[in-house]
C-alpha cells in the first residue's frame, strides 16, 4: 500500500473510548492540514490488525497508528507530539506540504552575516522605494 495512512478501529468497547477519541483527534487534524490519508479500519479483518501491529513493530499496539507507504511514523502520542512541536511533516515522512515550498531564486539577496531572521528570506522587490509608493493621506483622530 502506498500513501499516508491511519489505521483505526469503528468497534470498541466501553472501556476504550480513549482509542475513539485519539481516532477522531487524528482525523480531524489531519482533515483541518488537508493532508489526505487512507482510514483502514481494522475491525474489518483481523489479518489488517496484524498488518498494523507488524507495522509498529509491537504486537499489542492499537489504533490510531500513522503510516506512510511502508514506513511506519508512529502511535497518537507520537502524533500529538509532532503537532505541539510543529514537525508533522517530518513525523509524517513527507518533505514537504501539498503546497509548493518558496525556493529563493539565484537573483535573491542573501542574509547579511550574522542576520538569520525571518525577514532577511523576504523576496525583494527591485526598485521599491519609499517614493514609489502611493503617497496616503495621515488619519487625523480627535484628541482623547
Amino acid at each position: 500500500m502506498s500513501g499516508l495512512r491511519v489505521y483505526s478501529t469503528s468497534v470498541t468497547g466501553s472501556r476504550e473510548v480513549r482509542i475513539k477519541s485519539q481516532q477522531s483527534e487524528v482525523t480531524r487534524i489531519l482533515d483541518g492540514k488537508r493532508i489526505q490519508y487512507q482510514l483502514v479500519d481494522i475491525s474489518q479483518d483481523n489479518a489488517l490488525r496484524d498488518e498494523m501491529r507488524a507495522l509498529a513493530g509491537n504486537p499489542k499496539a492499537t489504533p490510531p497508528q500513522i503510516v506512510n507507504g511502508d514506513q511506519y511514523c508512529g502511535d497518537y502520542e507520537l502524533f500529538v507530539e509532532a503537532v505541539e512541536q510543529n514537525t508533522l511533516q517530518e513525523f509524517l515522512n513527507q518533505a514537504c506540504p501539498e503546497f509548493p515550498c518558496w525556493t529563493p531564486s539565484p537573483h535573491s539577496p542573501q542574509p547579511s552575516p550574522g542576520h538569520e531572521g525571518p525577514f532577511d528570506q523576504l523576496p525583494v522587490i527591485p526598485n521599491l522605494t519609499l517614493e514609489s509608493l502611493p503617497q496616503c493621506r495621515p488619519l487625523l483622530l480627535p484628541p482623547l
